[in-house]
């Protein structure tokens, strides 16, 4: 796992860490890259790798959790923006298609599963819930929460394999049709 820093500083340091290890990932396969490969590349020893990981895992689930909460973290140029379906949605594509090189580096190490699994846990861990389903026992929601974001992230995977072949807001579009749309045509 990794540590929860305490300071500015230590949270810089361990998110230089991550970014080193996602630059290695776009030239090497995740499994070649070892702990020392890492620390060469950031020109660390390896105890100061381990100030904030536990693992090279720990620095691969850092680097996705901290890409996630980017997202929540990011500002909105639009106040009106968050808070709707739409709103959301646009931020939401949008924010992956200006994270290419990250989902660039976990495609190539075939670790796109292990991002909807770090998203899906992300979402139930802060309770990122929609509004409407928020009093609904907490089984059910566990279930709302894992088709929501299984299925955007699926989305966005597929639209990366696909090379953003449409723009983010055309994804928004194609995300409200098929929230509002029948499944089955009677």
């Amino acid at each position: 796992m990794y540590k929860i820093c305490q300071t500015e500083q230590s949270y810089k340091r361990q998110r230089e860490l991550e970014k080193g290890l996602l630059q290695m990932m776009l030239s090497k396969n995740y499994e070649e890259i070892s702990i020392s490969d890492l620390c060469e590349f950031m020109q660390i020893p390896r105890k100061s790798f381990y100030r904030y990981f536990s693992s090279k895992d720990g620095a691969l689930y850092a680097l996705i959790d901290h890409t996630l909460a980017d997202f929540f973290q990011m500002p909105v140029p639009d106040k009106k923006s968050r808070g709707s379906a739409i709103g959301d949605l646009d931020l939401y594509f949008a924010f992956w298609y200006e994270n290419k090189t990250f989902l660039d580096a976990l495609q190539d190490s075939s670790l796109s599963g292990i991002l909807v699994e770090r998203a899906t846990n992300f979402s139930l861990k802060e309770g990122l819930l929609p509004r409407k389903f928020k009093g609904f026992r907490p089984e059910i929601q566990s279930l709302v929460m894992a088709f929501s974001i299984c299925g955007l992230m699926s989305m966005v995977l597929q639209w990366h394999r696909q090379g953003f072949q449409i723009s983010p807001a055309d994804m928004t579009n194609l995300a409200i049709n098929m929230l509002t749309t029948p499944l089955l045509n009677p």
